[in-house]
């Protein structure tokens, strides 16, 4: 086989029309997988050299080429934003674009005018979305504190990636429609995210994020200082608790009691928190973590900019290119041979067929999810909501955690089929459970991967195959397979063995260093967001090597690292961190720092020269506003609002309602906005007005009228529909058994007698 990122679009031609930032990201993320992409960008100038932009654009657009009408070849897609697709499109010779797709961004606010402009509205519509209300830097007691947002791009870059991914799935339309158009909006996006938090604020009538009157006692542990920076030690299953508690000594009585009484950990706070904080201290971050590693225990360092540009298990993974001034895609990829067999017959397709004025871009696209928790499941959802009929293995007798995660339509926590953050993430699949330790179980999903395009899988590094269930044993049934492998840390390098949730990847990415007011202070977050940041990565993959075995015959084992995505999606201050590493001492990822914050010295969290600045205030209503300035004037001009001084905007802000304050500063063409919580966000105008709330159409979750988000692909002018809710726990298994792989009634029924089934 051979190591490939970037030959899966060969032969795909592609414009970026325009010079926004997520027609840059698309054009990137395209252009790595071999794609030939031409760039126009107008009169936009060039940015000046050593400059963040500059940076930018040597990431987004070099392996790019200036757009030339009179020799490219014709445009299979054209990438681009509301504005310029308006004023733009027409500069691009009908001949080149008569075939061509159109992907267009979109967003409530007007296409920035400025790279500076860019950063402000991302700023805005991660506060609209309620990521902003969910992210919390950590405070001087290292909880949870104030609201924080990205001093980066974020929300821009996750368009651009959906923008790609919207690219790639409508090349592989078999239907053979006429010249097609697909929208993707960035509050839309966005607010897809927080799906469990805008459940319980249906559900429960409970914000996240928001004090409660009679609130829990808080758990041990979260981010630590070690003795050369800090760690983010939260374990999530009792049993990796117990092994921890074990590690660190002195806590055995608590250990041999929280599996049967996990509340032990909440009631012996004050003891269980020193012991872990005192052991971090003594010990390096990295040491910290290969001990908890060592035994299972998802623990992981928090890391700057400037020692994730050095570590060594991303350089072992060629994550940085070798120009030393880039990041390379956040996969590896296996490529086989072509294959000497007939082109595979798909098994009959179990979804219904497509009105007719629904054409579903990914119709006759079938993938097999092994996935369970969110990242691989939303990888899955993002390419269902685009037509593809999704086949979740459940592994019997096991159901996914997410099934059993709060909060419950009807507060009814015992069926495996009423938790509202499933059943978003699950809509519009089928599920059959399948013991795949028993050999019936492992031939049914080789039988299934015969009859599928794609398996996604998200399992620690190994499990897969020591299961029978990997690459090496389905690509036997399917020549052609596309195998894609959602890990935290990737099935290579060093640290490959470490397990991690979403919360800590996000530590270790980075990604908290550049989500701050400061650049200096770091956060975390309320929900595990690297999860569905890598689910869309994923989808990308998913989608990119499937259109490579369809034109080339050749099967595909992709390695798709979530720690390395949020790395891609967190870019600025691990480019700007690239080009100090020439100029500043080396970093190692051993090297000691303050116990503290990291490097208070300068802003290369948020990258030199950044000149965007924000503050979040509350108000008299208790809301969180926040107030973003390019220059000092523009906070004197904040203080006038308010009546106030510079130095006392916080104090001001607090005498007066959100409402009030934001259309005063509103009035004087000032930058600010609320940060939405999940109940604010169900209401959003953009996104009520758009119709992006849609029932939640699972059985049982259904009668409560949840609301869920719906599909953020828009398909010649209209929403892809939501055909079906989330599956009943292995509600799908005869179905899938009999129609679609042809077992008869006794096979299947001596199947669930055996527990092969269920």
């Amino acid at each position: 086989m051979s190591n490939s990122r970037d030959e899966s679009l060969n032969g795909l031609s592609v414009l970026a029309l325009g010079n926004a930032v997520p027609t840059r990201i698309a054009a990137c993320w395209l252009a790595e997988s071999g794609a030939c992409v031409s760039h126009w960008r107008g009169d936009w100038p060039t940015p000046p050299t050593g400059s963040g932009e500059a940076r930018f654009d040597r990431q987004t657009l070099s392996r790019c080429a200036p757009a030339d009408f009179n020799s490219d070849a014709p445009y299979d897609v054209i990438v681009t934003d509301t504005a310029s697709q308006s004023r733009d499109s027409g500069k691009v010779p009908a001949a080149l674009r008569a075939g061509a797709v159109t992907v267009e961004v979109t967003s409530p606010l007007p296409v920035p005018a400025t790279f500076d402009e860019a950063l402000i509205h991302d700023m805005i519509l991660w506060s609209r979305s309620g990521l902003g209300y969910l992210t919390r830097e950590i405070d001087a007691d290292f909880q949870l504190g104030g609201p924080c947002l990205p001093c980066n791009r974020q929300a821009s870059i996750l368009a651009g990636i959906a923008a790609a991914t919207a690219g790639v799935a409508i090349s592989l339309d078999e239907s053979g429609a006429a010249k097609r158009h697909i929208a993707v909006d960035q509050l839309e996006l966005l607010a897809l995210m927080p799906m469990q938090p805008v459940a319980f604020a249906q559900l429960d009538g409970r914000i996240v994020g928001k004090p409660s009157a009679h609130p829990a006692p808080r758990m041990p542990g979260g981010t630590v200082a070690t003795a050369n920076g800090m760690a983010f030690v939260a374990p999530v299953e009792p049993a990796h608790w117990a092994t921890l508690l074990r590690l660190i000594g002195g806590l055995d009585s608590a250990a041999d009691q929280v599996a049967d009484n996990p509340a032990i950990l909440r009631e012996e706070v004050g003891v269980i928190d020193a012991a872990i904080r005192a052991w971090a201290r003594r010990l390096t971050s990295e040491e910290l973590a290969d001990q908890c590693q060592a035994e299972h225990i998802p623990v992981a360092p928090v890391y700057r900019p400037d020692q994730m540009v050095t570590d060594a298990h991303l350089r072992a993974r060629a994550f940085f290119h070798v120009d030393g001034a880039r990041l390379n895609p956040p996969w590896l990829a296996s490529v086989g041979a072509k294959a000497a067999v007939p082109e595979r017959a798909p098994g009959a397709d179990i979804r219904p067929p497509p009105s007719p004025n629904a054409r579903r871009p990914l119709a006759g696209l079938r993938v097999l999810d092994l996935s369970w928790a969110w990242a691989g499941p939303f990888a899955a959802s993002m390419l269902s909501d685009l037509g593809a009929e999704v086949i979740n293995v459940e592994w019997h007798p096991r159901a996914s955690n997410l099934r059993r995660n709060p909060p419950f339509a009807g507060r009814d926590a015992t069926s495996n089929n009423t938790a509202a953050w499933w059943s978003a993430n699950q809509r519009g699949k089928f599920s059959i459970g399948v013991d795949l330790k028993s050999d019936a179980g492992k031939q049914i999903v080789a039988e299934l991967a015969a009859v599928s395009d794609v398996v996604v899988e998200n399992f620690s590094p190994g499990t897969v195959d020591r299961l029978g269930v990997g690459y090496d044993e389905l690509v036997k049934a399917n020549p052609r397979l596309v195998y894609v492998s959602l890990s935290a840390f990737g099935q290579s390098g060093p640290r490959s063995h470490y397990i991690g949730y979403g919360t800590q990847v996000y530590a270790a990415a980075g990604a908290g260093y550049a989500t701050s007011q400061d650049g200096v202070a770091f956060s975390q977050m309320f929900i595990p967001y690297p999860d569905p940041v890598s689910g869309l990565g994923g989808a990308y993959a998913m989608a990119a090597y499937v259109r490579n075995a369809r034109q080339s015959g050749r099967p595909a084992k992709v390695d798709v690292s979530e720690l390395e995505v949020v790395a891609a999606v967190v870019l600025e201050p691990l480019l700007s961190a690239l080009a100090d590493l020439s100029e500043l001492p080396a970093v190692s990822a051993g090297t000691p720092v303050s116990a503290g914050a990291g490097d208070r010295g300068d802003d290369r969290a948020h990258g030199a020269g950044q000149s965007v600045r924000y503050r979040v205030v509350t108000t008299r209503d208790e809301c969180f506003v926040v107030l973003i300035a390019r220059e000092d004037r523009e906070w004197q001009a904040f203080a006038e609002v308010l009546g106030g001084s510079v130095d006392g905007i916080d104090e001001a802000a607090a005498g007066v309602d959100a409402d009030a304050l934001l259309a005063n500063v509103g009035d004087r063409g000032l930058n600010a906005s609320l940060i939405a919580d999940s109940s604010d966000v169900l209401a959003d105008p953009w996104l009520t007005s758009r119709g992006f709330w849609t029932p939640d159409l699972s059985p049982e979750v259904a009668p409560s009228g949840a609301l869920i988000g719906g599909s953020v692909w828009h398909v010649d002018g209209e929403r892809m529909a939501i055909w079906r809710g989330a599956p009943r726990l292995f509600g799908d298994t005869g179905r899938v058994l009999g129609d679609l792989l042809g077992y008869d009634e006794a096979a299947i029924a001596a199947l669930l007698e055996s527990g092969s089934v269920a």
